[in-house]
């Protein structure tokens, strides 16, 4: 099993889908199966999710480093082939979609904690990422 972070596209309401794989989640989209919980809309999409990234017991340190650095590899090129990076743009950015002053799309860049706390009080969510951008803007 694979559990997804979904939100409604209508609502913005944010919720955990439980799928086989993401085979089975894309079908599922595709015949309209998923509903939000909030407004019943079947607009869902996924965001993103942090690697789940467990120690077992029998396991050593540095299995498990490797492990997490794999992971966050994996987490970056998703990222850097799905989202649209705004560098520190990314506040002006997120604004603009919360807003409808631009295409709602998923986008990733650079925010000050500042910067972050104005999104948050503006209830924008943003999710840290495990890594640093080798893109830069102009």
């Amino acid at each position: 099993m694979i559990v997804f972070n979904l939100i409604c596209s209508e609502c913005e309401y944010q919720f955990e889908g439980w799928f086989d794989n993401t085979a089975s989640f894309n079908s599922q989209k595709k015949n309209k199966a998923i509903n939000c919980p909030n407004c019943e809309s079947t607009n869902i999409k996924k965001t993103l999710v942090a690697p789940n990234i467990g120690k077992k017991s029998n396991s050593k340190k540095i299995k498990n480093k490797k492990t997490m650095a794999s992971n966050i590899n994996k987490i970056k090129k998703i990222v850097e082939e799905n989202f649209d990076y705004v560098g520190d743009k990314f506040t002006e950015e997120a604004k603009k979609i919360k807003y409808g002053e631009t295409k709602d799309r998923p986008i990733y860049g650079e925010a000050t904690i500042e910067q972050t706390k104005e999104l948050l009080d503006e209830d924008i969510s943003v999710t840290p990422l495990p890594f640093q951008s080798n893109k830069k803007t102009n």
